[in-house]
């Protein structure tokens, strides 16, 4: 009876380590849930996104700093709207780099047409917008633009952000307006044999021209008396 009930025993821990390492590795891989602690949210459109499916993973200079939580075809512009989970610890600024981002800003702002032309208290005013729009921005910038991308030839595909070169930042909560969607290797494919199909069409054409006139001409023989 001891004997039994000890087997018993281990079966139902069993049971339970399996199933605990099962929702761990489900866990890690990304397939349930998410564990990104400081979260937020951004959007992308694409023309197409063949390939992405949802938990596909967004990298920026190669390190993941989010994931795919949906996708959204609009029905009229036959567009997707791709909804991303962002990591705030891996996008967004500290304390001091926010400041040294903010005065970087503000010496931009001052050398501005609209800056020198406004009165000191319009100045201090728009001062103190630049600042307040400054305090949910991430390190993205606004002239960034995300793609579709392939770990190598035959990989899963994923999105990549590509960074920008300005001093103003994407918000929570915004969308990322340069987007590139998948390119299809059959397009393209198709693209070249059309193109060198008229190209043909048109050199046969040319071709035909030229010898015109001289068919003409032996058709044609002068006859001397």
């Amino acid at each position: 009876m001891k004997s039994r009930t000890s087997e018993l025993a281990v079966g139902f821990f069993v049971i339970l380590f399996a199933i605990a390492i099962f929702f761990l590795a489900m866990r890690v891989s990304g397939l349930v849930g998410n564990n990104i602690e400081d979260s937020y949210e951004l959007t992308a459109t694409f023309e197409n996104v063949n390939g992405i499916k949802p938990r596909a993973k967004v990298t920026l200079s190669g390190v993941k700093v989010g994931q795919v939580e949906s996708l959204k075809l609009d029905p009229v512009t036959r567009l997707v709207t791709a909804h991303l989970i962002m990591d705030g610890a891996l996008t967004s600024y500290n304390a001091e780099q926010l400041k040294e981002v903010q005065k970087n800003a503000l010496e931009e702002l001052r050398y501005s047409s609209d800056y020198e032309a406004a009165a000191p208290a319009q100045q201090k005013e728009m001062e103190q917008q630049l600042i307040a729009n400054m305090k949910s921005i991430t390190n993205i910038d606004e002239d960034a633009y995300i793609m579709v991308a392939t770990n190598g030839l035959l990989g899963e595909k994923y999105l990549k952000i590509v960074p920008g070169g300005g001093v103003n930042f994407l918000k929570r909560g915004d969308q990322i307006g340069n987007t590139q969607g998948t390119m299809e290797i059959e397009d393209l494919v198709s693209k070249f044999v059309t193109g060198g199909a008229g190209n043909k069409s048109d050199n046969t054409a040319d071709t035909e021209e030229k010898t015109a006139p001289a068919e003409t001409a032996d058709a044609e023989p002068a006859f001397v008396e």
